[in-house]
């Protein structure tokens, strides 16, 4: 009689088992309704698409370029002029930076002209940006594993003169340098605007034939092992 009461026990016990395990399902399906679903798989894209947009693309490095460029002669005007001659000189290539300079100047403060009012002592300034471009560096791995990686090179040239400076006509590099992902090369360049591409080199010999060692050398090691722990 014992060992019958013990054996209802174990199937109560079991049974209560299988009731919660419902309940916590039903619970989970009533959670996460259709709806519910949904709305954390729009979160999940938001997130990888919040991740790939923290890489700015060649032209928006370009634009920041030109901000620098823009900001260091705002610096060397004396406060007091408001009123500024600006003239562009940036070719059919480089045309669309000439609104993201106006607007660096703008937001100072400084109204734009293109032309001298009168007999008025303006400060002119002239801008010529002769060549930009991209340069891929070395490929690299993060990791053993991890993806791979180039660093990028993003220049701006030309030379510059504001009036209200003795130094005369002064050449300018700017230039930034950051690390990106290969993969996303491809949208981070622009094929209406050639400088905004460059080439890139091909992989290491050594990192791509690291992989496929690695691979083997691991595999090899796990067989090994099974089989002296079933000889065991």
């Amino acid at each position: 009689m014992a060992a019958f009461f013990v054996k209802e026990n174990e199937n109560q016990e079991v049974l209560d088992i299988d009731l919660l395990s419902a309940h916590i399902s039903n619970a989970m399906l009533r959670k996460f309704t259709p709806i519910k679903f949904q709305l954390l798989l729009l979160i999940f894209v938001l997130f990888q698409v919040n991740s790939f947009s923290q890489t700015k693309t060649n032209l928006e490095v370009f634009y920041s370029l030109t901000d620098s460029l823009s900001n260091t002669i705002i610096k060397e005007l004396p406060s007091e002029e408001n009123i500024v001659l600006l003239t562009l000189n940036l070719g059919e290539s480089y045309s669309l930076f000439a609104n993201n300079i106006k607007t660096s100047f703008i937001k100072t403060g400084k109204e734009i002209i293109s032309t001298p009012i009168g007999e008025l002592n303006y400060p002119h300034v002239d801008i010529v940006i002769e060549t930009a471009g991209i340069e891929y560096g070395e490929m690299f791995r993060d990791g053993w594993f991890g993806a791979h990686y180039i660093e990028r090179n993003a220049f701006i040239q030309g030379n510059f003169l504001q009036t209200f400076s003795t130094k005369g006509k002064r050449e300018f590099t700017i230039e930034s340098i950051d690390s990106v992902k290969v993969e996303e090369i491809k949208y981070l360049e622009n094929e209406s605007f050639p400088f905004t591409k460059g080439n890139v080199p091909p992989e290491p010999f050594l990192s791509g034939l690291a992989e496929p060692i690695i691979a083997i050398v691991t595999a090899a090691v796990l067989v090994a092992l099974f089989f002296s722990i079933r000889s065991k």
